[in-house]
């Protein structure tokens, strides 16, 4: 309870489960980053790509800085943008669990885990709604 309080002093929400160091870790910061929101489920894909949205509206967001780590021994943080559609891409991402970061100026972050697998269903992809930052 003191570190939700503690976050929420600094500018940052966060779900009440989370622990401050578990939240940001080495992913980058959004200037105007103020509340950081946590997807429970994970998701399960055959490549890194998806599509970003701005929550409820549903318009494609450009320019949304989506970051993995790997959760064991590659802990390198990998990076792309989205495009003017709201898609992004990373290659050559091995099998494996990573969690993931979506950053963008006057945008509330979203976070959460990705399994690459080549078990998951073919055509699946990350679909993330980003609200406007408050």
């Amino acid at each position: 309870m003191r570190a939700a309080m503690l976050l929420m002093f600094l500018g940052f929400a966060v779900t009440p489960q989370a622990k401050p160091q578990d939240i940001i870790g080495d992913f980058t910061r959004s200037s105007s980053e103020h509340i950081i929101n946590v997807i429970d489920q994970p998701f399960v894909v055959r490549s890194v790509v998806g599509l970003i949205l701005l929550h409820i509206e549903g318009e494609p967001l450009t320019g949304v800085l989506f970051e993995i780590q790997g959760l064991d021994t590659d802990r390198k943080i990998r990076r792309c943008k989205t495009d003017s559609k709201g898609r992004f891409k990373m290659g050559h991402v091995p099998q494996g669990t990573y969690r993931f970061k979506a950053t963008l100026n006057g945008f509330q972050s979203e976070m959460g885990t990705i399994t690459v697998s080549k078990k998951a269903a073919k055509g699946s992809e990350i679909k993330i709604e980003m609200p406007v930052g408050v």
